[in-house]
Parts: C-alpha cells; structure tokens; sequence
C-alpha cells in the first residue's frame, strides 16, 4: 500500500482529525527544496491553487496569500524546522483559520524517506472528523503525487551534471535529419534543444536553469519556452529569463551552415 489514512485515536487532540502516512523514492534535501518552494504551487499544483502572491520568505519557511482554483482567498504559513525534521502549515485567514498541518520526515535510505501528516482542524465535531480527515489525505495524496517527479528529476538531473561523461564538442545534422524539429542532443554530457525560429537557428537547454525542470521543445510565437515547474519563461534567442528572475541560460551551442545540413559546436 503506497499511503495510509489513520482516523484520530481515542484521546488525541481535540483538533486533530487524521494522520497520513507514505513512503517517497526522494532525499531530505529535495524535499526540504519542495517545502520551500511557494513559487511551483499554482504551476505544479493547478488543480488546487489559482494564485499565490509571497508575503514573506527566508531559510525560516514562508508566508504567502493564496486563491485556490475556484478563488477562494487564504493566507498561509509554512515554518521549516530542520533539527525536528518537520513543517508546519498554518491557514492564518480563510476558510479552516487555525487549522495546522504537521510534516514528519523519517529518513530510510539516501533517496528513500517516510513522511507522517498529522491534520489538526479546529470547531470539527467528533463525528466529522474522519470525513475531514479523509478529505485531507486525499488532497496530499495528489500533491505529493504531483511532486513526487519534480523532486526525482531534479535529483536525475543534479546527479547527471555530477557524473555526466563528456560526450564531445560537436556534432552534426544532416538535412535530412534537419527535416523534424526540434533535434534534442547532447554535448559535453549536457541536453540542448536544436530549432528554427524567425528564419534563424536556435539551441537551447533541455533543463530549466532554474531548478532543472523539463523545458519543452517547441518555441512560442514569442520566441519563448516556458518552465512548467514554475513559470519561468526564456527567450531562446538571447537566454534571459522574461518573467524577471535573474537566472538565465549559460553558455548555448553555436550552429554553423555546411553544405549538407549544419554543425552544432561548443565551444
């Protein structure tokens, strides 16, 4: 069984209404990165969250008012304590104000964790509470299903950029090749994207330089590929970030013209 719902014991907290349990295939670290990481919530999460605007953020956790996908408006915290290996979530205003949910995380293996979820929902009658409870799990069994490939990827992609093998400095593509765009490829061991935009050869990276995420192959109208991690959206021509982050795309491939197609070099 991937999760477990625990109903409230006999004689726990008057608010408490249910524990979660689950086992993930990911590390501390990642997912000390996915409790701080406000900014993915409306992009990752769309079915839940419509808008977060940060009120507040730091090593401590964060604070942020958010609208859910219907618009329903709430303020929220998120308080990292690392030495109990736990967070807690606190709906400060809206709907269930007071309400805390408690993250525990028991490290198993290097990439392998338990993660115990105690929901504590105040003005919650005895009989309702299992209901509640339920309702809640089922909500954190989608986003951690949601998360579950954010955090692995990211770990892929950390681990690749570790013991990638250098894979050369160039390589070519014949017109026939040239014939289906995008071209992925890889050189020096990293991924890039190969496509036609305004009449001009464009390279690319496959991974966001943001937190790594998968960046699509096909170019906007605009010129722009866009991050679905977060939102962040580039402009394939010059590597800036146009939603006004400061991260930006390192060094790119240069494509040449031959003959017989083209070369894409690294310099």
């Amino acid at each position: 069984m991937r999760y477990e719902y625990v109903p409230p014991y006999p004689g726990s907290g008057i608010d408490h209404v249910g524990t979660y349990k689950r086992k993930l295939p990911v590390s501390l670290d990642r997912m000390y990165e996915n409790a701080l990481d406000w900014e993915h919530l409306p992009y990752l999460h769309g079915s839940s969250f419509g808008e977060i605007e940060c009120l507040d953020a730091g090593a401590w956790g964060w604070r942020a008012a958010v609208k859910t996908s219907g618009g329903e408006p709430s303020v929220i915290e998120l308080s990292l304590d690392r030495s109990a290996r736990r967070w807690i979530t606190r709906t400060l205003e809206g709907r269930f104000e007071g309400a805390e949910i408690w993250t525990h995380v028991f490290v198993t293996a290097p990439h392998e964790m338990d993660i115990v979820i105690y929901f504590f929902v105040p003005g919650i009658a005895d009989e309702a509470k299992p209901k509640i409870g339920r309702a809640y799990a089922a909500s954190y069994e989608q986003l951690y299903d949601e998360d579950v490939f954010m955090m692995s990827e990211r770990q892929r992609q950390l681990d690749r950029r570790v013991d990638s093998v250098r894979e050369g400095a160039a390589i070519v593509f014949s017109a026939q090749d040239l014939a289906s765009l995008p071209q992925a490829f890889e050189l020096n061991g990293r991924g890039y994207f190969l496509q036609r935009h305004q009449d001009r050869w464009v390279t690319y990276p496959q991974a966001c330089p943001h937190q790594l995420g998968p960046l699509p192959g096909e170019v906007d109208a605009h010129g722009q590929v866009s991050c679905p991690w977060h939102g962040y959206r580039f402009d394939v021509h010059t590597g800036r970030c146009v939603t006004g982050a400061s991260c930006r795309f390192g060094q790119v491939p240069e494509v040449l013209e031959r003959d017989d197609g083209v070369e894409v070099v690294l310099r």
